[in-house]
């Protein structure tokens, strides 16, 4: 647990939080990663963004009132092009209340495209935490775009240390969410780590309206996954745990018939969900509709789908009649024929099908294991397939989450050569778990690779994330792995990467990992309510080797991205605004982890600062202000 109280006259607020978060902080839980410092009051849990498009972009958070109420709270809202808010281009105010559970939501319009914006929230004279977050392109605008891909953060099974290494490479557009943001169970019903000594609330299984919110406000306290909402936007699908485990459209493994009609339990999940996530309504006869289509240009169509809540039938192994049945359904006949609408008239490039359970085939000794993904609905699969090849549709791109493991599988069809990667419809990349446990499958990766032919990797156990990096040429994934969920820990390591170029169905290996575009991904925002300005450009680069400097403002510590690995040595010289230098530091090969490294900057007073970089290639020249919190 992680409090910080700068004085007495906080204690009585923390105490009616205590309350309102029924039992969520506990002095016997030293291990938490919850953070409720008093610069986010009433904002405790954040500030969030999501669902971009180029003229509009839905902001987010949630207001907790200083004592327990069901009065109707009024918030004002702001977004502006600079972290400093000074060029406030939209604003507005509205009210919140219990019926929402205290969230906001608001889908600011008229925006430009392919742009950068800050935005905050204003209750009572107090401001929210600054957010950021960007709209897409319109055309031809773009010519490249990177993602994060994460999926499957049991809260319980370790910290997210996958998201405290995004938000520190800070080197993509977005975060894509592919379900499993927060799970159902039971205080230790699931995986629970003794190291990390993380425990969700309510300790219950999660039923009721009340307690998916309660759990929803869990994982929003959580540190790295708060400040990853606030820097980027998140596009979001959910899976099973959203609801419960192994989930279909009128039922659920991990639902019981004393727990009361599913149809209700169902309904409160997705309510929650929309609640408490920055999804945009776009349902007509169901307002929780998650099948929705985001275009980045006129390179990339998420297509996003719901293979999970809305048209799936009941699970029944891998094997017999009813799994064979040629009427058998995943997506259900609307969100099937509103597929093949949107691949028809997609204009893109790339069509990226964003969805939650594995499409390819996955056999041990010659069987189908796992009944839950598409193996367990093998006729819905081959519709799927067959209308991409038999309409002719070019550079489908499925990405995936659910099995707590790393996939890079061609979609083979009947005629599949797994020498050539003839008969492949696309290709599909599978992404690791944030923290929740992986497979075991008899003989390990090779052995199943080698049995399918269509499989060309797959990592069993490592948690982490994905980055997809889309160009005109090739889509590439590559797979990252954090070294521990034990712990608070930004390490982590490259695992693999493979690419379809465009105009073939099958994968190719990469000899290395994608690189970023250099200095397109703009200013970070502060993470409390500002205290001094942030300088407007983080850097200027005599060579494009340095990515991103943050945070920024800065407390305690800098952290450096580069995108060269082959950054050796570094010489860091710091000075203060009458050109003194005041700090220098010289780093060798040791000292960078992963095209890392942090600066402990906690002994420097307040202020704004510049600084100068020599490195192998050239030098970097930036600017950060240094606060205290």
């Amino acid at each position: 647990m992680i409090i910080r109280l700068l004085s007495n006259r906080y204690i009585v607020t923390f105490l009616l939080l205590l309350a309102m978060f029924a039992g969520l902080i506990s002095q016997a839980q030293v291990n938490h990663k919850i953070n409720l410092e008093s610069c986010l009051k009433p904002f405790y849990h954040g500030v969030a963004s999501g669902d971009p498009m180029p003229d509009k972009v839905i902001i987010w958070t949630r207001i907790t009132p200083d004592t327990i109420t069901t009065d109707p709270i009024l918030v004002s809202w702001r977004m502006a092009t600079d972290t400093g808010m000074s060029n406030v281009v939209k604003s507005g105010s509205l009210m919140t209340s219990n019926a929402v559970d205290y969230t906001v939501k608001v889908d600011v319009t008229g925006l430009n495209a392919n742009t950068w914006y800050y935005y905050e929230f204003t209750v009572n004279g107090q401001n929210s935490p600054r957010g950021r977050t960007r709209t897409t392109p319109v055309g031809s605008a773009v010519d490249s775009l990177r993602f994060a891909i994460v999926s499957c953060a049991n809260y319980e099974a370790g910290f997210f240390n996958a998201y405290n290494v995004l938000l520190n490479r800070a080197d993509f557009d977005a975060v894509i969410c592919l379900g499993d943001y927060i799970y159902e169970y039971e205080t230790g019903g699931y995986a629970p780590n003794a190291a990390a000594n993380r425990q969700w609330q309510p300790s219950n299984e999660i039923i009721s309206l009340a307690d998916y919110r309660q759990r929803y406000s869990t994982y929003h306290l959580d540190d790295d996954l708060r400040k990853l909402h606030q820097q980027f936007p998140f596009i979001t699908i959910w899976d099973d745990h959203e609801t419960a485990n192994d989930a279909w459209m009128n039922g659920a493994e991990n639902h019981q018939p004393n727990e009361g009609p599913f149809a209700v339990r169902k309904a409160n999940a997705k309510q929650a969900y929309f609640e408490w996530l920055p999804i945009r309504v776009t349902g007509t006869t169901d307002p929780y509709q998650i099948f929705r289509t985001l275009r980045y240009g006129d390179l990339a169509d998420f297509i996003m789908l719901d293979t999970r809540l809305h048209g799936r039938d009941e699970q029944a192994g891998t094997t017999g009649a009813v799994v064979n049945s040629p009427t058998r359904q995943l997506l259900g006949t609307d969100q099937f024929s509103w597929l093949g609408n949107r691949l028809d008239s997609s204009v893109c490039r790339w069509k990226i099908l964003t969805q939650q359970v594995m499409i390819a085939p996955l056999k041990v000794f010659g069987q189908a294991v796992n009944g839950d993904q598409w193996d367990g609905y093998p006729a819905e699969r081959d519709r799927v397939l067959n209308y991409i090849v038999s309409h002719n549709i070019k550079d489908v791109v499925a990405i995936t989450g659910d099995i707590h493991s790393s996939w890079a599988n061609d979609l083979p069809t009947s005629s599949y050569n797994g020498s050539t990667g003839g008969g492949s419809a696309g290709v599909e990349f599978v992404g690791p778990s944030v923290t929740s446990p992986g497979m075991s499958i008899p003989l390990g990766a090779s052995a199943i690779m080698a049995s399918n032919s269509h499989i060309k990797y797959a990592e069993l156990s490592q948690h982490g994330f994905m980055i997809l990096d889309i160009n005109k040429t090739r889509t590439q994934s590559d797979w990252y792995y954090v070294s521990t969920i034990d712990q608070s820990s930004g390490s982590f390591s490259y695992g693999q990467s493979k690419y379809v170029n465009d105009q073939e169905r099958f994968l190719r290996s990469a000899g290395s990992a994608s690189l970023p575009r250099n200095s397109i991904y703009g200013v970070m925002a502060p993470l409390c309510p500002r205290v001094l300005s942030i300088p407007d450009a983080v850097h200027e680069s005599t060579y494009p080797g340095l990515l991103n400097i943050y945070p920024n403002p800065a407390v305690d510590q800098l952290i450096f991205s580069f995108m060269d690995p082959a950054v050796t040595e570094v010489t860091v010289m710091i000075y203060d605004l009458n050109g003194r230098m005041v700090k220098e530091y010289k780093l060798t090969e040791k000292d960078l982890a992963g095209q890392n490294f942090l600066l402990n900057i906690s002994d420097l007073k307040e202020g704004l600062y510049t600084g100068k970089l020599s490195y192998n290639h050239g030098s970097s020249h930036f600017k950060f202000v240094k606060q205290t919190q």
